[in-house]
């Protein structure tokens, strides 16, 4: 379940981003045939990038609360 905390919850989503490339890769390690690379470089590195890039964009543009 997403958090409510905007921070929190963008960092969910990177991380969930990244747990689907890394389940993706690992998927195209056991699939035996050539188009295995293409899914492991194209959607495994997709899915990897976006949650890398959405982890990096959590972080800058996270809003300060003022006291």
């Amino acid at each position: 379940m997403l958090s409510t905390d905007t921070m929190e919850r963008r960092l969910q989503v990177s991380g969930i981003l990244l747990l689907l490339g890394i389940v993706v890769e690992i998927l195209c390690i056991v699939w035996t045939r050539p188009i295995a690379f293409i899914v492991f470089v194209a959607v495994g590195g997709l899915f990897l990038a976006l949650g890398v890039l959405a982890y990096l964009m959590a972080l800058v543009s996270r809003h300060h609360s003022e006291p």
